[in-house]
């Protein structure tokens, strides 16, 4: 007999295998979905992940039950790579399967009730069974869902258990399709009229009835046009309604017939445009075809404003000439308007974009025109590697530096940047890794000759990188103004850009009103009740809100401690920036970009948009304003807070701080060069502001590689970081510690913890963390692995923490 094993949506430790039943021996191929049942009667759609003839010792397998599609929906390679994703990152096969597939290829049981008869006359039915009968009667078929709602929670036992104890109702359990195609009505002339004498006889026959004579004389221009028509064009071009083009195919004039339609249709217009390069930008490109011969991965370092882009496009036209797949990384689709745009005016619909912004059937499509081999290039943040590619030539990942590329949560907390390298691998592929601040780690790569080096050192035709002065956030002694938000130096500058007709960006890695509030008495801060963090007022809804579980409180006007109305707000966020703005310049236009201002699907878009047209000329915002954003019209950045962004307890401060400055000066005088970026800060002698306000990224490496080494930090070491969640704190602490019990076993290994996590409590989640330094040996990094996910099974399989949850973390960020 045959097994096949497979990959069932849950959070199990391993495939499951199956046997094949005899009809279907020789249909199967990995990658098909079939229908197999788990438990009592639990149904799921599993992928196949190997066909093999070794029966499983421990268990009786199950047969296969159905064979869900004529071809694999994942291909041979799609499975390799969620193998090498699952064992990298500790993750089960079921959570990697989870976050590949779109929700609409993942088929789950619905179970629902069928009836049976009518049985109503043989049985009295109780009052709260009666409605749910009616239903049933109706409908033939309800979901236990659709029970619920009928009769409510109270008595939705009560009446399952009265339905299937007269049988009125049989069970079912079958796998339904969640996907569902789009159709459009087309219409066409009948046959009647195809002839030229009968269509032109029917214009002199509709004259006395203008309307339908409007609606012929539209069909025909877009007819001529488009091949084809549909209704809705012809309803949006005339003004008609549905019932005025029914009324013309009643008289036999107009046919109606559904087709099914592409959700995804381009409406563009591809344009042969040249590429033209600079003398920098050719020297670039000719140093990054060299690289790319001799490595598989170049990092392309091009200062801000350099024109990475067009490089881009040029190796991925050359890619798509050698009939292979390409596939364009970003670390936030929702801020790259200005890029789709671009990139569709070069590949039109050979290009796909790839996101969480498209529906549930929208992915369907895009996966099934990747598979077929319709999109040719792929634009997507980190999801985009999931998709089920042939044939990748090259893979570009843009600003590889950016910390969005990894997976936070769910499982699997891959990142992006490594895993394209390793999917890049198993096709043939090359990677271009772009940044003007490269990550210490591919420096380091490139240092140690694992990677192309390709620099870009001037802006796009030799503008001039922006002038970085730094200002005293501390204000002279006598001198107070505007609680140090925006210092008379920075005014001024605004000043001067708003006198020139520039736009200027103001810098706040900070949302809300005041990030906390204190008694100026007692010391006490209101805090989360669900986390252990302190609340943040909103002024725009006037609330406390916790920026961790989402819960938000009424604003506190007296101390609960010691009774004192003496509450004052310390720090500030963008929304209380954005209101001093306001106050100091009232005829300026202000916005506000950040993750509350930010939350409608087209807010992104609109506010580039009147970016763009220079319909804003002060915009204020968090990290979100350093991505994505080119415009000629700035020529002002302020950094508000330098000391915030170097203050931060982990080893990768300094770096996250340096390419978060220099990133958003970097938005400052792109096109003529008159750019101006002020950082305001306490602490001017840091050396980051230093490196930061001379551009200079290698003096920047030089000195962090040397103080990583120093500490045995990434990248001389593999960090892996252990979770523990309970809503009783005591097991927390204990599963956290038997696992560090257990990790003294193991030689090698540089242990800290447990200990509390930074914020050691949110959504009533007490939270526990062990950190792991291993050495850089993929042996010894495979064996820990392993351990900890036997460990893992042990701990959670102890009486009192079997509801303990244990998250693991390989190189978080």
């Amino acid at each position: 007999m045959r097994f096949a094993d497979v990959i069932i949506p849950l959070n199990l430790p391993q495939v499951l295998t199956y046997g094949i039943p005899e009809q279907l021996q020789g249909t199967l191929q990995p990658g098909m979905r079939v229908e197999v049942s788990l438990g009592r009667n639990k149904q799921y759609a599993g992928i196949i992940d190997k066909l093999h003839d070794r029966a499983p010792e421990l268990y009786s397998v199950k047969p296969i039950k159905n064979v869900l599609d004529e071809h694999p929906v994942v291909n041979e390679i799609q499975l390799t790579f969620w193998r090498w994703i699952g064992q990298y990152y500790i993750a089960a096969p079921g959570e990697v399967m989870q976050a590949a597939l779109p929700a609409h290829l993942k088929l789950m049981a619905e179970t629902s009730l069928v009836w049976c008869g009518e049985l109503d006359v043989l049985y009295e039915w109780s009052e709260a069974a009666s409605e749910a009968v009616f239903a049933l009667e109706q409908r033939k078929e309800i979901t236990l869902s659709d029970l619920r709602g009928i009769v409510g929670l109270r008595f939705f036992a009560q009446v399952l258990n009265e339905l299937i104890e007269k049988q009125a109702v049989l069970i079912n359990d079958s796998l339904e399709s969640t996907y569902s195609i789009k159709k459009e009505k087309i219409v066409t002339l009948t046959p009647a009229y195809q002839e030229e004498a009968a269509i032109i006889k029917l214009f002199n026959e509709l004259e006395r009835a203008p309307k339908q004579l409007q609606l012929l004389m539209a069909y025909t221009e877009l007819s001529i046009k488009n091949g084809f028509v549909r209704r809705q064009d012809l309803m949006e071009r005339t003004g008609s309604t549905a019932a005025q083009v029914k009324a013309l195919a009643e008289k036999g004039i107009f046919v109606l017939e559904d087709r099914q339609a592409d959700r995804l249709l381009y409406t563009g217009k591809q344009q042969n445009i040249d590429i033209l390069f600079t003398p920098a930008q050719a020297e670039a490109y000719t140093k990054l075809q060299q690289g790319l011969e001799e490595k598989n991965v170049a990092l392309l370092h091009g200062v801000t404003g350099s024109g990475k882009t067009l490089l881009y496009i040029q190796k991925i036209k050359e890619c798509l000439a050698t009939g292979k797949q390409a596939v364009f990384l970003l670390p936030e689709i929702a801020l790259t308007t200005q890029l789709v745009s671009r990139l569709m005016a070069h590949f039109g619909e050979e290009m796909g974009v790839y996101h969480s912004h498209f529906s549930n059937n929208e992915r369907v499509e895009i996966w099934e025109k990747v598979r077929k081999g319709d999109y040719k290039l792929v634009l997507g943040p980190r999801s985009a590697l999931w998709l089920p590619y042939s044939d990748i030539g090259l893979i570009i990942a843009d600003e590889e530096h950016d910390g969005s590329y990894k997976q936070k949560d769910p499982a699997p907390r891959f990142h992006a940047r490594d895993a394209a390298i390793y999917l890049a691998g198993l096709h043939g592929a090359k990677v271009i890794l772009g940044s003007a601040t490269p990550s210490v780690e591919s420096l380091y790569n490139v240092q140690h000759n694992k990677y192309a080096y390709v620099p870009l050192k001037e802006r796009y035709l030799g503008v001039k990188m922006p002038v970085i002065e730094l200002v005293n956030a501390q204000p002279a002694a006598g001198v107070p103004y505007g609680g140090q938000m925006i210092t008379p130096p920075l005014q001024q500058a605004i000043i001067e850009a708003l006198q020139n007709r520039r736009q200027v960006i103001l810098f706040q890695n900070r949302r809300g009103y005041a990030p906390f509030q204190i008694c100026t008495v007692c010391g006490w801060v209101p805090q989360c009740k669900n986390c252990a963090v302190s609340l943040t007022y909103h002024k725009s809804t006037d609330k406390m809100h916790c920026h961790y579980c989402g819960m938000k409180a009424s604003v506190i006007h007296t101390c609960p401690s010691c009774g004192s109305n003496r509450l004052t707000s310390k720090s500030f966020g963008t929304e209380k920036i954005e209101e001093e703005v306001k106050q100091i310049f009232p005829e300026a236009r202000v916005a506000r970009m950040d993750v509350d201002s930010m939350r409608g699907k087209k807010s992104m878009t609109d506010l580039l948009t009147k970016l763009d047209a220079r319909k804003i000329d002060i915009l204020v915002g968090t990290q979100m304003v350093v991505k994505g954003l080119d415009f000629a019209g700035v020529s002002l950045v302020g950094i508000l807070n330098a000391d915030n962004l170097l203050s931060f307890p982990d080893f990768r401060v300094n770096e996250r701080a340096f390419q978060l400055m220099e990133q958003v000066s970097g938005r400052a005088g792109r096109t003529d060069g008159a750019g101006r970026v002020l950082i305001q800060a306490y602490n001017l002698k840091h050396p980051v502001l230093e490196w930061v306000q001379a551009h200079d990224v290698h003096t920047f490496y030089s000195n962090e590689i040397q103080y990583r080494q120093y500490f045995g930090y990434p990248p001389f070491s593999r960090l892996i970081k252990i979770t523990f969640k309970h809503a009783d704190e005591q097991k927390a602490t204990i599963g956290a510690e038997l696992m560090a019990k257990a990790l003294t076993t193991l030689d090698g290994l540089t242990v800290q913890g447990p200990g509390p996590a930074i914020v050691p409590r949110v959504r009533n989640m007490y939270i526990m963390e062990i950190w792991i330094k291993c050495p850089r040996d993929g042996k010894l990094l495979d064996n820990v692995k392993a351990f900890l996910k036997e460990q893992k099974q042990i701990i959670t399989g102890t009486r009192g923490l079997n509801s303990l949850q244990v998250l693991f973390d390989v190189d978080p960020v």
